[in-house]
């Protein structure tokens, strides 16, 4: 074992333990069968979240099929798409549980590619009419059907729970389209894991890709802990770096930014094709970092030959839409040049002064490591608060995860003996655990936004905190309340989940959740007594009676309106939650009670003729719902209502009280009459196009 392997026998025992963790909540209720049969998918999923945090995978979604196709086996565990760039992700999974780890075999590695381009090959030829719709691989199967004209190549990604050893060359030759594979077994995923980078750095040996090394210039020797080189690249060199490592080249911002933009510039694409030699001059060029490079003196001055640990932190977006032109758009690259400025930063200053390179280095798309990092002054606040905010009785407490392994991390160093785990797990159990993405998982269901959340866990993540800095700045920090609150949706999300497996949905099970959850939250009002839920750590039984009786109604809901359409992607629409909105879903006697008792509305002014005591349970749930739209929103709507007609006049006059009472951050309380009538001009507002695009609000 070299000295970059000690640590790994630790390594396992923890990522065993997060395995172990993810099956067991994730088969809440179940035997130890179904235990077993959920560790395969636990595996993957921890080792997905893994990749994604270092920049290997985006927004995967799990998908288990497995069955023959045609003459062989189909098989993969989860997939992605990237349209901008014409590439499907597959993952798949040599699993076997054993404990130690046995070595994974270069025929093992080879089937389980071939296994994985099978998939699309059958999808391709429209294989998923054969299959039994309304389920998650028929979704999928019916997805890359439609893309696949698009899709130049497949990336399949094997991850095993062993050792490859040196296997030589793994077969990926297909003459319909290219296939590039991406092996990572346990101690592969060891190294990148436990680097404490967050990317697995990349070795570039510039002589090898460009047949010559790169002239640059030095900046002067400084005192500064960093070297600066300024150089111009071949377009068709960042081409082809980029064909081959992908989003790996770009710095976590500058990668989240791009996941949450999904769109290519088009001025760069019509200077690229209209006036290739002028691109160098139109273009502001990129900022990049690396670890270490190497330099010799050539006949025309100092040369680069090699760079370890290359990040793109600003120009990400010209790098990509480089790579679609000449990819898509067959556009000749041999006359762009781009401008580069590498900033060499010592690998134990990474962590500090990269992600204010990022920061200065992005000024014309503002892109602030604060929004997407674990550093950010929220996720440490939050994470203080969970090491000192107990659960009533003082027995207990939610362990916040602000950064990947932290609870493993925290397990070993209160000790491995019986007794030990056990204090720590009495302390901090399993199922009290939670991270970033499942935070704004949480938090954006709640918010009512169940379309973005069911976009994937990285770019609701990004969604959220944009949001959070929307509404409160760039360095709030939440308080005992907010975090008391955010434990509360988690509670409700987590009983909305065991629900879903008792129903046994055939597929689509985390969009049955999400909009399960935002339309108790949206019919409420906002209204279920989250301190209640903080306060007894369960929710009562008149919402989980609630969410057990909407939850499948809701699901035929979203199947249905998906009239055809793939409902996967349905579901990720805002018009598929104004639909569901409409729905005619019944508010308990038992429910309302409870709401009409743990918050009340505010109370209305001194000498008002109006009496919260007069209020029925609608006109309470009306005021409530016309108080959550903000000003803005309802001064689009009388603007909209006025300008297309749709609206009448008194209703759009309506609409532009409702505003001015929420500019005056609603110190006077709408009546019963005005928000009978403000729910029924936003449910016309929903049907017909006049809100404000959450879309564009989270991009």
């Amino acid at each position: 074992m070299s000295a970059k392997d000690i640590g790994f026998e630790e390594y396992l025992i923890t990522l065993t333990s997060r395995v172990a963790n993810q099956a067991i909540e994730a088969a809440t209720g179940l035997d130890d069968v179904g235990v077993v049969a959920f560790k395969e998918e636990a595996f993957t999923e921890v080792v997905i979240a893994t990749l994604e945090d270092l920049g290997q995978l985006a927004d995967t979604q799990i998908c288990y099929f497995d069955r023959r196709l045609g003459r062989g086996i189909g098989k993969v565990n989860a997939w992605g798409l990237d349209e901008v760039n014409g590439q499907v992700t597959l993952v798949t999974t040599i699993f076997r549980g054993l404990g130690t780890p046995a070595s994974i075999t270069r025929t093992e590695l080879n089937q389980a590619i071939d296994r994985a381009v099978r998939v699309f090959s059958e999808a391709r030829r429209d294989w998923f009419s054969e299959m039994e719709p309304a389920s998650d691989t028929f979704d999928m199967m019916q997805r890359l059907h439609e893309v696949h004209n698009q899709v130049d190549r497949v990336r399949i990604v094997v991850i095993g729970d062993g050792i490859t050893g040196d296997i030589g060359h793994v077969d990926t030759e297909n003459e319909a389209f290219e296939v590039q594979a991406d092996i990572w077994d346990l101690r592969r995923l060891f190294r990148a894991d436990s680097s404490g980078r967050a990317y697995e750095p990349i070795e570039i040996d510039l002589v090898h890709w460009m047949g010559q090394p790169l002239t640059c210039i030095a900046s002067p020797e400084s005192e500064a802990s960093f070297n600066v080189y300024l150089a111009i690249l071949p377009g068709n060199l960042l081409h082809q770096l980029y064909h081959e490592f992908g989003a790996r080249l770009l710095e976590l911002n500058v990668r989240s930014f791009l996941q949450a933009r999904g769109k290519v510039n088009r001025g760069i694409r019509d200077t690229l094709k209209d006036e290739p030699s002028a691109f160098i001059a139109y273009n502001n060029g990129i900022s990049a970092t690396a670890e270490w490079v190497e330099t010799i003196s050539g006949s025309s001055g100092m040369v680069l030959t090699k760079i370890r640990g290359l990040q793109i932190v600003n120009g990400g977006q010209t790098v990509a839409s480089i790579h679609r032109a000449k990819d898509r758009d067959k556009i000749d690259l041999s006359e762009v040049y781009v401008q580069a400025k590498l900033t060499v930063v010592k690998p134990e200053q990474i962590e500090t002064l990269v992600p204010l390179i990022s920061r200065y280095a992005n000024t014309q798309n503002r892109v602030n490591e604060a929004d997407f990092s674990a550093n950010h002054p929220f996720h440490v606040k939050l994470q203080q608060l969970a090491l000192t905010v107990w659960v009533p009785g003082e027995q207990s407490r939610w362990f916040y995860e602000r950064a990947r392994g932290q609870y493993e991390v925290a397990q070993q160093r209160e000790g491995t003996t019986p007794a030990q785990l056990n204090r720590f797990k009495k302390a901090n159990p399993p199922n009290q655990r939670f991270d970033k993405v499942s935070l704004a998982k949480y938090s954006n269901t709640w918010a009512q936004l169940p379309h973005i959340v069911s976009r994937g866990g990285q770019k609701n993540f990004v969604a959220f905190m944009q949001q959070l800095s929307k509404a409160h700045g760039s360095r709030w920090e939440p308080d005992t309340a907010y975090y008391r609150h955010s434990i509360a949706k988690s509670i409700i999300f987590k009983h909305a989940e065991r629900l879903a497996r008792q129903h046994k949905f055939p597929g689509y099970r985390a969009n049955a959740i999400s909009y399960t959850v935002a339309l108790v939250s949206y019919r409420t009002a906002g209204r279920v007594d989250l301190d209640r839920i903080w306060s007894n750590q369960v929710i009562s039984q008149a919402l989980a009676d609630t969410l057990n009786s909407w939850m499948p109604k809701i699901y035929d809901a979203f199947v249905e309106s998906a009239a055809g359409r793939n409902v996967t992607e349905w579901c990720k629409k805002e018009e598929c939650w104004r639909h569901l909105q409409t729905l005619n879903l019944e508010v308990s006697a038992e429910l309302e009670a409870e709401l009409s008792q743990g918050q009340a509305l505010p109370e209305l002014p001194t000498g008002s003729s109006n009496s919260t005591d007069s209020l029925t349970a609608q006109d309470r749930e009306n005021i409530a719902r016309v108080m959550q739209i903000s000003a803005e929103e309802w001064v689009h709507i009388s603007g909209w209502g006025s300008r297309t007609g749709a609206l009448k006049p008194w209703q759009c006059g309506i609409a532009t009280t409702l505003a001015s009472y929420a500019a005056g951050s609603w110190a006077k309380i709408p009546s019963d009459k005005q928000s009978n009538h403000g729910v029924k001009i936003l449910a016309q507002a929903d049907r017909e196009g006049g809100r404000i695009s959450s879309e564009d609000e989270c991009s």
